[in-house]
């Protein structure tokens, strides 16, 4: 039992790490990468910028470092779908770490916008446009695989009972509600409203959940009266 409940500690810190640092790290870069004047400002403040990413980029082990600690709990659910997570989970932090980059390739934009000519104007915003594009493009991608793997994360947390099956009902209604807004983003129903601004709808019901979760697994643990000394997780066939 001992292992369990190190297992439910060290899951609840890594999804407290992973949003944390988003949160913290998004708030330091985003609002000068997603500036009107973003080509003027961006190198100038490429220390915060760059900053800003790196605390990112500790949000990505965390990500696959979770479904590698539930790995043996799950595989006792469902190993398919015990599987499926560790790789969604495994996409999630490549497709995470990829737009980081993307991101990061705009200081060095802002710099040679900065040294460029007035003439070469146009074509360093068409550049600096295309980016920010294929990172638009790249989280709206990066949220629905977040989604499913999300989702076959609660669907196994509610079958085995690990958890308070509300937390685990809250889990999966908060990913469904994320999936459709982003669904909806994809479709053109927002218009012209920026990504980040739309997802503000509907991305709050699941962070709060990750974050009560992970206080109730620092506090509780795991409900041991489901597990089986040994063997795992005792799934109820009903």
């Amino acid at each position: 039992m001992n292992t369990y409940r190190r297992t439910a500690t060290g899951v609840a810190l890594l999804f407290l790490i992973a949003l944390v640092f988003d949160i913290v790290a998004t708030s330091i870069y985003r609002p000068i990468l997603n500036a009107p004047d973003y080509l003027l400002t961006i190198y100038p403040k490429r220390t915060l910028v760059t900053i800003g990413i790196l605390l990112d980029s500790i949000s990505a082990p965390a990500m696959i470092l979770i479904p590698i600690l539930l790995l043996p709990l799950f595989r006792v659910v469902s190993i398919p779908l015990a599987y499926g997570y560790l790789v969604f989970r495994l996409f999630e932090g490549i497709l995470f770490t990829v737009l980081l980059m993307h991101s990061h390739s705009l200081i060095g934009l802002s710099r040679e916008y900065a040294n460029s000519s007035t003439l070469n104007a146009s074509h360093f915003h068409a550049l600096g446009n295309s980016i920010h594009a294929t990172i638009a493009s790249g989280t709206l991608l990066y949220i629905l695989v977040y989604a499913v793997g999300a989702a076959i994360f609660y669907y196994l947390l509610y079958r085995s009972r690990l958890i308070p099956r509300w937390l685990s009902v809250w889990g999966l209604l908060a990913v469904v509600l994320l999936a459709i807004g982003d669904l909806l983003y994809m479709f053109g129903a927002f218009g012209t409203m920026p990504l980040m601004r739309a997802m503000a709808y509907f991305a709050p019901p699941i962070g709060l959940q990750e974050a009560v979760m992970a206080v109730w697994l620092i506090a509780k643990g795991f409900d041991t009266s489901v597990l089986v000394k040994g063997r795992g997780v005792n799934i109820e066939t009903s």
